[in-house]
């Protein structure tokens, strides 16, 4: 099921003034927000903190975009541009401004461009990078239905957008660091 462009709209104005919105991914719903508001920043990460370790990535409009925050060698550009849009978080090496603004410790940033078509829709008007995480509290929750999400999160995100259940189909996770490549989880397809 495809959102509907005037809710796209309005996920993209929440986004722009430091809200959260939980939204459908090809992996299953997600959380995010405006990766470049330090306030945002710290609303999700307020949000996940019953979680004793969670995995963000920063989800960008186009590609080009990861050299803004990460060291992008020409191998891991090779690597990544015939996989993206796709079912991949690609680690790279974090630019060290962005893992302060990001307030992490680690040297690693990942990114993701899904395919769903919310993210089409929305990288049509909202060119900046979203910090996103699973929509869920626990390691062990697994939330696909709009409902049940919306009762746990209601109170947490500005906005839901519903695209009907989404089964859970975690991302291959691929580190690109040091210009070798390691399989974190699933595999790394070959290019299309």
């Amino acid at each position: 099921m495809n959102p509907q462009p005037r809710f796209v709209k309005q996920a993209a104005d929440i986004l722009d003034k430091d809200g959260l919105v939980l939204y459908p991914t090809e992996s299953g719903y997600a959380i995010g927000c405006n990766a470049q508001s330090s306030k945002a920043i710290h609303r999700l990460y307020q949000l996940k903190k019953p979680m004793k370790k969670f995995v963000m990535a920063i989800i960008l409009p186009d590609i080009r975009k990861a050299s803004e925050f990460a060291h992008v060698s020409n191998f891991a550009f090779q690597i990544m541009k015939h996989r993206v849009p796709g079912p991949y978080t690609f680690i790279l090496p974090a630019d060290p401004s962005i893992a302060r603004k990001l307030d992490v410790k680690r040297p690693e940033v990942g990114f993701r461009m899904p395919e769903h078509p919310f993210f089409k829709e929305l990288f049509r008007i909202y060119d900046k990078p979203i910090l996103s995480t699973a929509a869920k509290l626990s390691d062990d929750e697994v939330l696909t239905e709009p409902n049940d999400l919306w009762k746990i999160f209601q109170y947490s995100v500005d906005m839901m957008i519903d695209c009907g259940e989404i089964g859970i189909h975690p991302t291959n996770i691929i580190s690109l660091v040091g210009d070798s490549i390691e399989i974190i989880r699933g595999n790394l397809l070959p290019e299309p």
